[in-house]
């Protein structure tokens, strides 16, 4: 298992909640990490995709949650799941994983030296390692619940997986 932080913001549980591949997180990482505030997000869309993962997930104790405040001086420009999971981040001591799709969320993660990933991310190392067999299922769902990634992010994750399979053969 990972021996990181993993620090998870709203946007990536809510999506693999929705494409049926939450406990991808477990597998991957042991343990995740979010904040109350994010937490409280995900949790406010009663029976949306995220929800009740994240509440199982919580009472199953592989995903820890914790008081953070958002550091409002470094990241005022983001939501507030965003802004604490990345105060979270930044005031860990050891090696942290942030998992985050918000672009200027990640351009701030990045600019910190933080190690970070997506849904899109954690669906490709899912893939690389031999946890699932290929990503397009879960793609195909995150469309048919309305789960939005851009065009390019999703015809990279294909190619990608195109090639992987193609170089197994």
């Amino acid at each position: 298992m990972d021996e990181r932080l993993v620090a998870a913001d709203a946007s990536p549980l809510i999506g693999l909640a929705a494409a049926g591949a939450f406990d991808l997180l477990r597998q991957l990482f042991g343990t995740v990490t979010v904040t109350a505030v994010v937490r409280d997000e995900v949790v406010a869309g009663g029976d949306l995709p995220g929800a009740a993962e994240l509440v199982g997930a919580v009472r199953g104790g592989w995903i820890e949650v914790v008081d953070t405040e958002a550091d409002t001086a470094l990241f005022g420009d983001l939501d507030a799941g965003e802004a604490s999971t990345l105060t979270l981040a930044t005031e860990h001591t050891g090696p942290c994983l942030v998992v985050m799709d918000e672009a200027l969320g990640r351009w701030h993660a990045n600019a910190r030296g933080l190690e970070v990933t997506g849904l899109a991310g954690v669906l490709i190392a899912a893939r690389r390692s031999g946890i699932v067999d290929g990503v397009r299922p879960y793609l195909e769902r995150l469309e048919e619940n309305d789960f939005r990634m851009s065009d390019a992010i999703v015809q990279a994750i294909l190619e990608g997986e195109e090639t992987s399979r193609s170089e197994r053969v």
